[in-house]
């Protein structure tokens, strides 16, 4: 017997670590409760991660710390983290190999702080600096001025001046794509034969300003006049429009050919457009261009997340930072995210993401939040939406505030924090931390107020997995991405006055919405809805047209038009357009300098003149909300009652939470809130959020009114049948 067992000694040494080595994990995106959720090793698990930053001097896993702040969080509960790795740190100049050791030590850094991680690595897949200086010809040109002259790398980001005019393989670079896709598909096989490897579950792809996919310097800067985007243009071209007779007659020139056509110049210099829009008759050579630029992009991206599938042996989740809409800072044809349905429909990708929205009064203390996406559409595809919350700056205002004292600082930022984390779980979605903060002290979240809400929390919504996802939105947004083209690319009295000042004072009227793009009109449940706002769809292809009338306009259910509908048509702009779509009469007028809207429910002024400008005529079946008070008090929002539907036709953008309050409670949708705090809704719970506190009515669904008295700077999870306080 015992030269039995002395024989098994051979055995047991070459099986032993084998069979007692870490299982490889494999991950996948799938419905769970009627919500795209993340499974590792068949397992479903709630969608909240912490993440390093990529800034230097904080994003080493290993280091004090971020190695602090990884075991911070995975005391709290956290199991998912996320940490970057940019080609510039294992790609060196010259040398054969990767250097896969460093990407080794970041992973193997996460697992010594927590041994029960998964590990998402956020993969920068833009060209190091030292290619770009070997490539010039690869790079961006910018036709409205040179390269900066400046130095890259430490001891700055990575990252720093890409908003310029930064030295950047251009994103139409067919080299680039190649040599970096190559090293990409050798990352995957080579790091996931690694024990750190086993660990990894997702790959986030990112490329372009800040990883994020905007094109290099498009804050600023436009277009990209260099060798690799002309020629990528001109193949564009030849596809679009087949023959040069075409093309010439699309630009209304003789000049161009389909093999000397080149990039325009877009900047607004040039601009002879429709007030606020191009003309499709007289700028057609600059939509082209924009339309170009924005699908080079997604070509990128798709590239890449098909070589992260296709080289990794399991199953991995691949996402990737696209779909913003809000924010853009009135820039989105040069930098926007306007293929969104088509990522959205990519099978390479499991999840998108985005910051939380960067309007100011949405991120602080009494806003709403959001998301800078539009996040049910992304669930109508079955991709998952995770915000990335990088709002731990606010906290450190009290560090410059000596009137308030830092316990008040510390517990306004913590009602932030909450809002900021429990609206992605009740919007069935997910989010992460993204931690800047050890770049200046511990980090933003190393406190024991913060980490003890977060454990609390964490453990609630790991809880809530189990119930089914359910809406219980009566009003519906409908957004659209493809009017930017048409758009002037800069400020205008309408490009942050609907996206982002509107939206976020429609948040806070009291009433829970969702949120999807017009071409996701025809999937979502009309029936769920009394109002649908048309928030931005200045352009509607004609197939939808004829779906909004036949099955939206019905019911006696109210449609909400924000400013012009469909007035941007394929050839022309028309405000007959407008006319034939809603069935209002409208006349142009003419802009004040700074038109001012008058209402019940208060006034507002726009920035500056609004072009075109319409006036409803028709005051006999039309009764008026709102007037131009500053002109000759034409009627500009007005309400009227046609055959099926009702509409509110608004000839300049709504603003103000009561104004929004007032047309949708009209419309019949429940009104949980008549203060402008943000309260949003969503089957078993009522979120309320409040920078003013003091005394709150809240209107249950079940025809319960509960009394509140709240104090200033107040979170509170309410159950939605009974209005206790879940979670305060």
């Amino acid at each position: 017997m015992t030269k039995f067992y002395l024989s098994l000694i051979p055995l047991l040494v070459v099986w032993l670590p084998i069979l007692t080595a870490q299982k490889a994990k494999n991950a996948f995106v799938a419905d769970f409760n009627g919500r795209p959720t993340i499974y590792i090793n068949e397992t479903p698990v709630s969608p909240q991660i912490y993440a390093l930053t990529h800034a230097y001097g904080a994003r080493w896993s290993w280091e004090e710390r971020p190695s602090r702040n990884l075991a911070n969080f995975c005391e709290a509960g956290i199991r998912l983290f996320q940490v970057d790795i940019f080609l510039e740190d294992i790609w060196y100049k010259n040398a054969p190999a990767l250097d896969i050791a460093k990407a080794q030590r970041q992973i193997q850094g996460v697992l010594d702080a927590c041994p029960e991680a998964s590990v998402v690595v956020r993969f920068h897949v833009n060209s190091p600096f030292w290619w770009n200086e070997q490539h010039p010809e690869e790079c961006t040109a910018y036709l409205d001025g040179p390269i900066d002259q400046r130095q890259y790398g430490p001891p700055f980001n990575m990252e720093d001046g890409d908003i310029d005019r930064p030295l950047r393989a251009s994103l139409a670079s067919v080299l680039w794509r190649q040599e970096a896709g190559e090293k990409l598909a050798l990352f995957c096989k080579q790091l996931a034969k690694t024990k750190q490897g086993k660990s990894v579950v997702g790959l986030h792809i990112s490329g372009g300003i800040y990883g994020e996919w905007h094109y290099w310097g498009f804050m600023k800067h436009e277009p990209d006049g260099g060798p690799a985007m002309t020629a990528y243009f001109r193949q564009w071209l030849k596809k679009k429009y087949q023959t040069t007779e075409n093309l010439q007659q699309a630009w209304h020139s003789p000049r161009f050919t389909l093999d000397n056509a080149t990039v325009p110049d877009t900047t607004e210099r040039n601009f002879t457009g429709d007030g606020v829009f191009r003309n499709p008759e007289t700028e057609q050579r600059v939509v082209d261009y924009f339309k170009a630029q924005q699908e080079v992009v997604v070509e990128d991206i798709e590239f890449f997340c098909r070589l992260a599938k296709q080289h990794w042996p399991r199953r991995l989740i691949v996402g990737v930072f696209y779909g913003y809409f809000h924010s853009i800072f009135s820039r989105q044809a040069a930098g926007g995210h306007l293929f969104i349905e088509r990522i959205l429909d990519c099978p390479y990708i499991d999840y998108v993401a985005a910051p939380q929205s960067y309007w100011e009064s949405t991120r602080k203390l009494g806003g709403s939040g959001i998301s800078r996406g539009i996040v049910e559409s992304a669930r109508l595809h079955g991709k998952l939406w995770l915000d990335e919350m990088d709002n731990g700056y606010l906290q450190q205002n009290r560090i410059r505030d000596f009137v308030r004292s830092e316990a008040l600082q510390d517990t306004n930022y913590l009602q932030v924090l909450r809002r900021s984390t429990y609206l992605p779980m009740l919007r069935g979605i997910g989010f992460w931390f993204y931690d800047f903060g050890p770049l200046r002290s511990s980090g933003w979240w190393d406190s024991p107020l913060y980490l003890s809400a977060i454990k609390k929390d964490i453990a609630f919504w790991n809880s809530q997995l189990k119930y089914a996802y359910q809406s219980v939105a009566d009003v519906l947004y409908v957004y659209d991405q493809a009017h930017f083209y048409y758009a002037q690319n800069k400020k205008t009295p309408i490009s942050t006055a609907i996206p982002d000042k509107g939206v976020e004072e429609a948040m806070r009227c009291g009433i829970t919405g969702d949120h999807v793009y017009l071409f996701d009109l025809p999937k979502v449940n009309i029936d769920q809805y009394k109002a649908i706002v048309f928030v931005n769809c200045f352009s509607i292809d004609t197939a939808i047209q004829s779906f909004i009338v036949e099955k939206v306009a019905q019911n006696e259910r109210t449609l909400v038009w924000n400013y012009l509908p469909a007035y941007i048509g394929t050839n022309s702009n028309s405000l007959q357009h407008v006319v034939q779509l809603t069935g209002f009469n409208l006349a142009h007028i003419a802009s004040p300098d700074k038109p001012t809207i008058t209402s019940l429910e208060g006034n507002y002024t726009l920035e500056g003149p609004l072009q075109p400008l319409a006036a409803i005529i028709d005051t006999v079946h039309v009764k008026s909300i709102a007037l131009l008070s500053n002109g000759n008090q034409e009627v500009v929002i007005g309400h009227a009652r046609f055959a099926q539907h009702q509409a509110v036709m608004a000839t300049t953008p709504i603003q103000g939470s009561d104004l929004f309050r007032a047309i949708l409670k009209q419309a019949g949708c429940h009104v949980y809130n008549e203060r402008n705090d943000f309260t949003f809704a969503h089957g078993k719970y009522i979120l309320l959020h409040t920078a003013t506190g003091g005394v709150r009515h809240i209107n249950l669904r079940n025809g319960t009114t509960i009394e509140l008295q709240l104090e200033r700077a107040t979170t509170l999870l309410l159950d939605g049948e009974t209005g206790e306080v879940v979670l305060r």
